[in-house]
């Protein structure tokens, strides 16, 4: 049974890893909806997938890889990140998140670190955050970009330097730097440089595994909330 002082010092749960789109604000605010109408929108103008074949495509995709994106790259589909993710978050209707100061008060009451893991880029992310008043509730991001670095970058890093990560006090949160902790140039199809990478994201235990390295959080003292 946990004491007292235990309770006060937050010591059976040292940090609290949270999702962030449907989680940290309602689904019934149709973002949701909106970004897959958006995914479904790239796929038939940009990658000229049947139109008829899209929704059950999107669908059987986001559930087997996590991110239709993701499912999209193992078939073999060649596009930009950073396109698709402007398309996909850039037109999203932000104008109904609203801030959420009884969240927020929460959030800042609780003496654990606070880290944001999303399958989502580091824009959309840090635009969620500002529109709901809480972009100084957390540490860090963990975010597509810190799962995915750059290949070249990914080689050319030794080691995790903590420090110069997690910039504690900021503004606004951090991203957190990935590129050591998830081998990215490890996860090549057929092992070559010239093939496409995967995408590493959510739900997979890599990913998980990653965003624990990355962030140098202990599993067992951790809480993820993930709705």
């Amino acid at each position: 049974m946990d004491t007292p002082d235990q309770r006060a010092n937050g010591a059976k749960y040292e940090c609290l890893l949270f999702d962030m789109d449907d989680t940290l604000y309602p689904m019934s605010l149709g973002l949701n909806l909106a970004c897959r109408k958006n995914i479904e929108e790239f796929m038939l103008r940009k990658l000229h997938i049947e139109e008829s074949e899209i929704p059950k495509m999107c669908l059987e995709l986001y559930r087997e890889y996590g991110t239709t994106m993701a499912g999209l790259k193992v078939l073999g589909y060649e596009f930009d990140d950073d396109e698709f993710h402007a398309f996909v978050h850039g037109r999203l209707p932000y104008e109904t998140l609203k801030p959420d100061p009884v969240l927020r008060n929460l959030l800042l009451s609780l003496p654990q670190r606070k880290i944001i893991f999303t399958n989502a880029d580091k824009a959309h992310a840090s635009e969620v955050l500002k529109r709901i008043g809480l972009e100084d509730c957390f540490e860090g991001i963990i975010c597509f970009e810190t799962l995915n670095p750059p290949l070249e970058t990914a080689k050319n890093m030794d080691g995790l330097d903590n420090d110069a990560v997690i910039a504690g006090g900021e503004a606004e949160p951090c991203e957190f730097d990935g590129t050591a902790a998830t081998g990215r140039e490890k996860i090549l199809d057929n092992g070559t440089s010239s093939s496409k990478s995967r995408i590493l994201c959510k739900p997979s235990l890599e990913a998980i595994e990653a965003a624990i390295k990355i962030a140098n959080i202990d599993p067992k003292k951790t809480v993820i909330f993930d709705f």
